[in-house]
């Protein structure tokens, strides 16, 4: 009976410090995400910013980052019930919104 409970004991710290883990990764890879999108929102804020640099931000590196780096942490979290956030769909509505607006704002057209 002792060796059952310690295995249960056991196999809970251990689902514990995997959760817990895996909670870590996910906060550093959103701190690390929302790192570079406030440097590249910096670049398109800035109107003496070379017109080639924030259409390749705004076009390319933006929304790949968001997609594919951003987006993946913050799901992660809310999947982990650490953070609550909006769904996928209403993110990518939001990532939509901030590209039409800086592209009206900078008169930059991504196709």
């Amino acid at each position: 009976m002792k060796k059952v409970l310690l295995i249960f004991i056991t196999i809970g710290v251990a689902g514990c410090q995997q959760s817990s883990f895996g909670e870590l990764v996910a906060r550093n890879h959103l701190k690390e995400a929302n790192n570079k999108i406030e440097e590249l929102l910096r670049i398109l804020n800035n109107h003496k910013a070379q017109k080639d640099d924030q259409e390749n931000i705004l076009c390319l590196q933006y929304p790949k980052i968001y997609k594919y780096e951003y987006l993946p942490a913050i799901l992660r979290l809310t999947k982990l019930k650490k953070l609550n956030a909006k769904n996928k769909e209403q993110l990518l509505d939001d990532l939509k919104e901030t590209m039409d607006s800086y592209s009206k704002k900078l008169e930059i057209v991504c196709e």
